[in-house]
């Protein structure tokens, strides 16, 4: 008896730490390479003994057989998978917005390593992103993805095989509106572009002997520097406003 209370109970603590450590590889915040595996590890084995007590009567049956185990598995990690995936599309809005923004500012081949994605970018994709992480923190925009994960069970059944339809669906609208979201927040830089190239334009024909070059240049960063120094705070308010929408739709009303 005690062995058999053992044993479904050290399976349904699997289940759960599958679900959420797999959203944690990909976590934004929680997936950045300073963060050591060890202490990922031992955050998704904390909210895990947080979650498990309120999860365990959705957790199905043991599998009386292997595959049905490693099906069971596979789900889990795809839904955790999933969960992480969101939050990393919805970050894309930043780096999207970042890559224009630094294009039509003449910051783009200002190249640094962005600990956030793990990879050489943008120096305006990797400010943004470093500060969208730093604020989800100090906001508290993490209690909101972890009441998302528990909530999951009642949205995804752990059991229930994924919809892919339905999962594809949803990623490829937050996607498309993460690409509208990061073309408004670049949208007055846009509009800078188009007047100071105006400008520079028209200042070439006045002027043949100037070098344009060397005068556009300099004033496009300094002033393009500025704008961002305005613009940042509204900015950043309203991608955490989408962001913290797209965990809410988890969330019951």
């Amino acid at each position: 008896m005690l062995n058999e209370f053992l044993v479904s109970h050290a399976y349904a603590g699997l289940l759960v730490f599958i679900r959420v450590g797999c959203a944690f590889i990909v976590m934004p915040g929680f997936s950045a390479v300073y963060v050591q595996p060890q202490v990922r590890l031992m955050i998704a084995a904390g909210l895990t003994l947080i979650l498990y007590p309120s999860v365990l009567p959705m957790i199905p049956p043991a599998p009386t057989t292997v595959w049905k185990l490693v099906l069971l598995i596979i789900s889990e990690g795809f839904y955790g998978l999933y969960m992480g995936l969101l939050a990393q599309f919805a970050l894309g809005a930043l780096h999207f917005a970042g890559s224009v923004i630094g294009q039509y500012t003449g910051l783009t081949n200002a190249m640094v390593f962005d600990a956030v994605t793990d990879q050489q970018g943008a120096l305006l994709v990797g400010l943004f992103s470093t500060i969208a992480v730093v604020l989800m923190f100090a906001l508290n925009l993490h209690h909101l993805v972890f009441m998302a994960l528990y909530e999951s069970y009642s949205v995804f059944q752990p059991g229930s095989p994924p919809d892919g339809g339905a999962h594809l669906q949803m990623a490829a609208d937050l996607m498309s509106r993460s690409a509208f979201l990061a073309l408004k927040l670049a949208s007055p830089f846009v509009l800078f572009a188009v007047v100071f190239q105006t400008g520079m334009g028209l200042l070439a024909r006045l002027s043949p002997q100037l070098n344009i070059f060397f005068v556009a240049l300099p004033l496009q960063i300094l002033f393009g520097l500025a704008l961002i120094w305005i613009s940042l705070p509204a900015m950043m308010m309203w991608f955490l406003g989408f962001y913290e929408s797209v965990f809410q739709v988890f969330l019951p009303d």
